[in-house]
């Protein structure tokens, strides 16, 4: 007979409402916060500092856990810190926009009968037809011109409108009526009639020039549909840290950041206190955190993009709503878990500090670095790059949030999940070593992938990937950890893999990719990164050939490159394992 094991029971379910609760938010933040206005440099810089953040409160809360033994407390509070910190970000309003920005993306086209604003696009302009199709009868807009560039050019304007002495530094400044109505296209570029100008309170009508002369313009108009089709350039790193905006977003993230790891170090402590003796069931429990955020991750895409159905912009306000609400009930069940302090046993920091001596543990830790670089570009840009795809294939299209759901849930479900478990496998027939060259060169291949996509359904099939990228890495990198660890270290080799991986690789990959993404665009980030992973995979295939017949360590390994008392993690997650056949199949689901 099956039965369910009702004191686990509690903590299944924490970790399912846990991960549920914060899927309808975290995979959106970066999408979010440029739908508010900030940068990609705003961007990268926030998610270089999250990971110190959650570090910081990682390790403080611990402490204070430990010292004072008030690990319930801690608990519970940092859930509803995570709660009250993530529905906070709804209500932080967008950076204002510079009503003064001009745009340079104007060229002034100076002929007969009549002089055009001319702006021309490498591509076709997304959502330009929207605009020139809203345009109404008649239609004028009032521009503040400055023509700069060439002298000549410059010179030979003033001297048709007879303006020469009005022309200084070869910049020439009037009001330009243009009768955007009256537009005309040629190819990628789209022609603006100027009406009138105003030259120092003179206005001429319809200003010609005998040949025709072309000059640089910078442009700012009355009209703010117009200013947003020819295009102005971003807000500025400077502008953006003088805006309380920015700051109220960052401290709102920094304290749900912060909750949510408090919350999921504290629940994995939680977790291990209740097995006791039976810490091979781990994986049975964390296994439902990964079921809640699939789920929730798809069912909130569809649910935005019905909310949004219709309007510019999307409205996030179902995926805040899900998010607070299932926050709080799990808040409900985790108070019903029984919580109490633990002693850890300390090890010697010495025995730590001369196994980091070793050539292997070195560069095993600096691959944790740079899967941790390739996790911090996927999980701040990864969104952005869909959306900049999906447009560019199609202006109007309306499933976006629906697709990037998806795209975390084949995550999830097609890759996380499967993998978890085949990870003992992979690691048992590669080894430690060889396993993580193989989830380097597979996330190289990924990220080309990307690069290569342009219809953005194809996104899905590439996700199956994150089985080797996430699945199979982190497994390879906790057992690593784990059984090369001096008796009573473990906890601290896991937190140097995890501070390698978490708080300097993303970090790195936070910051650095969005200098790298603002510069060449999302495509080629990611194609970057993916021949650096290339080459860095083969860099460590040849450094671990070579250290197998250059160096003997104090680390004993089988020929695969796994410490000799290696067990497969996905062993210890198997519902019937050798103990459980004494005790009966009644265990099976505990």
């Amino acid at each position: 007979m099956m039965k369910v094991n009702m004191e686990l029971l509690p903590m299944k379910s924490h970790y399912f409402l846990l991960f549920a609760g914060t899927a309808p938010v975290v995979p959106f933040l970066p999408v979010y916060a440029r739908q508010l206005g900030i940068p990609i440099v705003g961007i990268s810089l926030i998610y270089a500092i999250l990971p110190f953040i959650g570090l910081f409160a990682k390790t403080c809360s611990g402490a204070l856990s430990d010292c004072f033994h008030i690990h319930r407390g801690v608990f519970l509070s940092s859930i509803a810190i995570s709660a009250v910190g993530f529905f906070s970000l709804y209500f932080c309003p967008p950076l204002p926009t510079d009503a003064n920005a001009k745009s340079s993306n104007l060229l002034l086209d100076c002929t007969a009968p009549t002089s055009y604003l001319k702006l021309c696009t490498k591509k076709e302009k997304c959502g330009s037809n929207d605009f020139l199709g809203s345009i109404q009868d008649n239609q004028t807009v009032i521009c503040q011109v400055e023509l700069y560039g060439a002298q000549k050019n410059v010179e030979k304007i003033c001297e048709s409108w007879n303006a020469s002495s009005l022309c200084q530094d070869d910049r020439l400044a009037f009001t330009a009526v243009t009768s955007v109505s009256h537009f005309d296209r040629e190819g990628l570029c789209t022609f603006f009639p100027v009406n009138t100008i105003s030259l120092n309170g003179e206005e001429i009508e319809y200003p010609t020039c005998s040949d025709i002369i072309h000059a640089n313009s910078s442009v700012v108009c009355d009209d703010k549909g117009f200013m947003n089709y020819i295009g102005t350039p971003g807000i500025s790193y400077e502008e953006m840290i003088s805006h309380y905006e920015f700051w109220l977003y960052l401290i709102c993230i920094i304290i749900a950041w912060s909750g949510f790891a408090i919350t999921v170090v504290m629940s994995d402590t939680v977790c291990f206190q209740l097995l006791g003796a039976a810490s091979n069931k781990y994986g049975q429990q964390r296994l439902f955190g990964s079921l809640g955020w699939g789920t929730l991750v798809i069912i909130t895409g569809g649910l935005i993009d019905y909310a949004s159905e219709g309007d510019a912009e999307k409205d996030y306000t179902p995926a805040f709503v899900l998010c607070v609400a299932v926050l709080f009930i799990d808040l409900f069940v985790a108070s019903r878990l029984h919580i109490e302090g633990n002693e850890k046993q300390r090890g010697t920091a010495g025995s730590v500090v001369r196994l980091m001596c070793e050539p292997r543990i070195v560069l095993f830790v600096l691959c944790c670095v740079v899967v941790g670089i390739s996790t911090g570009i996927l999980w701040t840009f990864q969104l952005m790059l869909v959306e900049d795809v999906a447009f560019e294939w199609n202006c109007h299209f309306q499933a976006l949030k629906l697709l990037q759901g998806l795209i975390m849930g084949v995550q999830c479900f097609g890759g996380e999940l499967p993998f978890f478990f085949l990870s003992g496998w992979f690691i048992k027939k590669l080894g430690h070593v060889h396993a993580m060259s193989l989830v380097i060169g597979v996330f190289g291949i990924r990220y080309i992938l990307y690069y290569t996509v342009t219809n953005p359904w194809v996104f899905l099939p590439i996700e199956l990937m994150n089985g080797f990228t996430f699945g199979i890495f982190y497994a390879t990198m906790t057992s690593y950890a784990s059984h090369i660890a001096p008796l009573g270290t473990e906890a601290t080799m896991q937190g140097i893999v995890g501070a390698a991986f978490e708080g300097i690789g993303i970090a790195i990959g936070g910051f650095v990719g969005g200098a790298v993404f603002a510069t060449v665009g999302g495509s080629k980030m990611f194609l970057f990164t993916g021949i650096f992973n290339l080459i860095f995979a083969a860099i460590h295939v040849t450094l671990q050939i070579l250290l197998d017949r250059l160096w003997i360590g104090s680390v004993s390994s089988d020929p695969t490159g796994s410490p000799i008392r290696y067990v497969p993690p996905s062993e210890s997650m198997r519902p019937v394992a050798a103990e459980e056949d004494e005790e009966g199949a009644g265990e099976a689901l505990q």
